[in-house]
């Protein structure tokens, strides 16, 4: 079974770019994988997901 997530980038400064890239890396680190990105009302979002862990 597969887990999903919604990430948005915060704030729109050029350095937001950056802080958004490594957020989507921590995530990669945790085993999550990027599926889709796209734009809502000006705001980039991301769509992650992973196996969802037996445990949870």
């Amino acid at each position: 079974m597969k887990e999903y997530k919604i990430i948005k980038q915060t704030g729109t400064a050029v350095k937001s770019q950056q802080n958004f890239e490594d957020l989507v890396n921590s995530y990669a680190k945790m085993d999550w994988k990027l599926v889709n990105m796209f734009t809502h009302r000006g705001i980039l979002k991301a769509v992650i997901e992973r196996d969802k862990k037996p445990d949870e």
